[in-house]
């Protein structure tokens, strides 16, 4: 029934009519919006429809290929049957004269009786078994194109760790290269502030000397009006004597200190460069400069 064209064309007739009916129905009742998802689930639907029909069409085939090879084998054996049959029928005529031959046929008839229905029973487990061989097929094609996926995805990986290591070694050397660099510039840096020190020193000794050629001549005792240092937040004793000690006697010294001078006083003083920028001791000086009070 499903090869016939005739039926077949009047099946799709019924569903496009029936889809044309429904499409105006939910164009009129619905949004356009459902409408066209309502048409996109149909259109799926009726290509599942279709995808299934080939699949039952072919499982159909098949079974109609090994039910004409049966139908065959069974013709032959009916053929053979009436053949027989005839051959019976004439030997009944004969049956006085021919009896011993009439049994024997009767019993050829039984036996091929008896074959038709094993090829029956054979043919319908040949149909079982074409099934489940079509299964089993679908089974395995569905695995060996999972299998290709992972081999696709396998070598992506692969590419992807071999671009991985090429960048993790070059990154390494790069590391080396910069640590080399920093190397380089850290003793750059405490050759620089050993330098500063040295200046630093050198201009604190210049001051004593001025002022002990001062004191031999009746001059003043200092360069300068010495300060109280420990005004400013973070200046304990210790370090204002460390400060004079240094050469730094006023606010105003310490309000003219650039970074480096941070980083060799705060060397100097064993402490942190950090502190100085964090407790702001040139902002302090600053401050107290321009005439601020205390902190």
């Amino acid at each position: 029934m499903m090869q016939d064209p005739v039926f077949y064309g009047l099946v799709w007739a019924i569903f496009t009519v029936v889809g044309v009916i429904l499409g105006w129905t939910l164009r009129a009742n619905y949004p356009e919006q459902e409408v066209r998802s309502a048409l996109s689930r149909t259109e799926q639907e009726k290509n599942t429809l279709a995808r299934l029909y080939t699949h039952v069409k072919h499982q159909h085939d098949l079974r109609e290929a090994d039910f004409r090879r049966a139908s065959m084998e069974l013709g032959t054996l009916r053929d053979q049957l009436v053949v027989m049959e005839s051959d019976r029928a004439r030997r009944t005529s004969l049956e006085q004269t021919y009896s011993p031959r009439l049994e024997k046929a009767e019993a050829n008839a039984a036996q091929y009786a008896q074959k038709v229905a094993a090829l029956e029973v054979l043919a319908g487990s040949l149909r079982t078994r074409n099934a489940e061989m079509n299964a089993e097929l679908l089974r395995m094609q569905e695995e060996l194109n999972a299998w290709q996926v992972l081999y696709h995805d396998f070598q992506a990986m692969q590419r992807k760790l071999a671009a991985f290591e090429q960048n993790t070694a070059w990154l390494d050397s790069e590391r080396t290269k910069l640590k080399q660099q920093l190397e380089i510039a850290r003793i750059e840096i405490e050759n620089l502030q050993l330098q500063l020190l040295q200046q630093n020193a050198q201009v604190a000794v210049s001051p004593q000397k001025s002022a002990a050629q001062g004191d031999r001549h009746g001059g003043p005792a200092a360069p300068e009006n010495t300060d109280d240092l420990k005004i400013i937040n973070g200046v304990n004793p210790f370090a204002e004597q460390q400060l004079f000690a240094l050469g730094i006697h006023t606010f105003a010294q310490i309000s003219r200190w650039d970074d480096n001078a941070i980083l060799a006083f705060a060397k100097a003083l064993n402490i942190s460069p950090g502190k100085i920028y964090q407790e702001d001791w040139v902002g302090q000086a600053k401050h107290l400069v321009t005439g601020g009070e205390n902190f």
